[in-house]
């Protein structure tokens, strides 16, 4: 008989992949020596066999991972049915703990973290705003004090000129260049105050009362320069034209 015949069948081995382990029943103990045995294993080194189901478990992990990943609340069901037998993988557990600490993380985060933030932006932006409003009450109040100040000294030459009862002494290009400059200064004065009226402060007090005493004043010079339109007419026709237009008049 020869050995070597042709006609032999030379055993072989299957691939160790997930379907050799499918066909075991659910109760069914799984029998190391059979699953050698009926899959030729036997035939196979023992390196190459350990570095088979290496691969294997490796890939199954992966599968797990992938599973896991597009249905937590099955995963979580998984672990907690073999969590507290031997035949869990501690990569399992170890990726439960992961997600569990995840989750609690991302709760922290959007309870506190993110409700801390957005109080600390809008008191910024809160803060920001009154700090744009101060600057704007500042720059209002600064330009009140300095426009005040200039008219209260162009009020006081304006006077000293009303005040000469020679009319030949009478300056009138002058005369109209201070109640230009007067009635200009007065009425953004005017306007500065309307955007204070809110406020209250010593200093508003103050200015309001400045600017009440510059009016009286020009007021004043105002009637002086009238009666002097009216005394000579003549030789002031064009300091009353200018008187005209800015004294007001009902239509």
């Amino acid at each position: 008989m020869d050995l070597l015949d042709d006609t032999w069948d030379l055993p072989v081995s299957k691939n160790i992949n997930r379907e050799l382990f499918t066909d075991y029943e659910k109760d069914e103990a799984f029998d190391i020596d059979s699953f050698l045995l009926d899959n030729n294993f036997h035939y196979v080194p023992l390196d190459t066999l350990s570095k088979d189901l290496t691969s294997l478990t490796q890939e199954m992990d992966h599968a797990l991972l992938d599973a896991s990943s597009k249905s937590y609340k099955d995963f979580v069901t998984l672990c907690d049915r073999f969590s507290s037998t031997t035949e869990t993988r501690p990569e399992m557990q170890n990726v439960k703990l992961d997600l569990t600490e995840f989750l609690h993380q991302l709760r922290e985060l959007t309870k506190t973290d993110i409700a801390n933030t957005r109080e600390i932006v809008a008191d910024t932006v809160d803060y920001l705003q009154t700090l744009d409003k101060l600057s704007v009450i500042l720059a209002n109040s600064t330009f009140l004090k300095s426009s005040l100040h200039l008219a209260r000294k162009l009020c006081n030459v304006l006077e000293s000129l009303c005040a000469d009862d020679k009319k030949n002494h009478l300056d009138i290009i002058l005369c109209g260049d201070l109640l230009t400059q007067l009635h200009q200064l007065t009425a953004k004065s005017h306007s500065a105050l309307l955007k204070l009226q809110q406020i209250d402060s010593p200093l508003m007090v103050q200015l309001r009362s400045e600017y009440h005493s510059v009016i009286s004043q020009f007021r004043a010079c105002l009637h002086v320069l009238c009666d002097k339109c009216v005394e000579s007419p003549s030789d002031t026709k064009e300091l009353a034209a200018q008187l005209a237009t800015l004294i007001p008049t009902d239509n």
